[in-house]
């Protein structure tokens, strides 16, 4: 097995660790808003929606998440498994994959996902900001392999 690779894919479960472990603070330990100012900090929030806080039922969101983890996993193992595969890529899909993990536990367990971030007007979580990372690494490739 290749060592960057799983260099790679420990690096994304690393960052599946530390976001469950800021959403389990969140819940049990740092329940109060903590700002450094109104746009930016520690805000808890238990987020019953999708994206934007759209509301979808939760056995909805679900339903149409476990194919969506499906096929990131797909993804994922093509790249993993060429001769030859893009590290950035095998790094990007394990991103997403850690991130959508992480939501999607949220919702099994507490049907809504736990965010924490305060980023201007939106709250947001770790798991988010991997799954937006890596669907950025993605289309950057996706945008240079074009050019």
């Amino acid at each position: 097995m290749n060592l960057k690779k799983v260099r790679i894919i420990t690096m994304s479960g690393l960052f599946l660790l530390l976001d469950r472990v800021l959403k389990w603070e969140t819940i049990y330990n740092w329940t109060e808003p903590g700002l450094v100012n109104r746009y930016f900090g520690w805000q808890p929030f238990a987020n019953k929606g999708v994206a934007f806080s759209f509301p979808v039922p939760v056995a909805v969101t679900i339903f149409i998440t476990i194919p969506i983890i499906l096929l990131i996993i797909y993804l994922f193992l093509i790249e993993y498994n060429k001769s030859n595969p893009n590290l950035k890529l095998i790094f990007a899909w394990s991103l997403v994959l850690c991130g959508a993990l992480s939501n999607f536990i949220d919702r099994i367990k507490y049907s809504y996902v736990i965010d924490y971030i305060l980023l201007g007007t939106a709250l947001i979580n770790l798991a988010d900001i991997m799954i937006v990372s890596g669907l950025a690494l993605f289309m950057i490739h996706l945008l240079k392999s074009k050019s």
